[in-house]
């Protein structure tokens, strides 16, 4: 099912601006590429350390990024992203009004290691 549909993407400077996916397409197979997709994203970031905002599956969330050489490591406190829904468990959150991210009932991070060559993303591990 996966392989039925392709998902066509815009990708400029290592993001994803937009998705046509076909209109038949699964719901969970199109969340499974998009998934691929955010993994995918990267940033072109100058400086050894930088926080940009990112949208993606996760949502909309403000995204670290540090260069090591040709590793470039990607981090996120998921309690900070904005239009982040919680379908991956059965337990239904949104975050408390007024509380630090330490303070959730729930607490998730992401952190992925992108190894950068000739400035073309080899490899992602999330």
């Amino acid at each position: 099912i996966l392989e039925q549909h392709p998902l066509h993407f815009s990708f400029h400077d290592g993001k994803v601006l937009k998705l046509c996916p076909v209109r038949s397409e699964q719901t969970w197979a199109l969340n499974i590429k998009r998934g691929i997709l955010s993994v995918l994203q990267t940033s072109q970031a100058s400086t050894a350390s930088a926080v940009i905002e990112e949208v993606d599956v996760l949502g909309i969330c403000p995204t670290r990024y540090q260069r090591k050489g040709p590793i470039l490591v990607k981090t996120r406190d998921l309690n900070l992203c904005s239009h982040r829904y919680s379908g991956f468990t059965s337990v239904q959150s949104d975050a408390l009004p007024h509380m630090s991210s330490e303070q959730q009932i729930l607490s998730s991070q992401l952190e992925c290691v992108q190894t950068v060559k000739d400035r073309v993303l080899a490899e992602a591990k999330c």
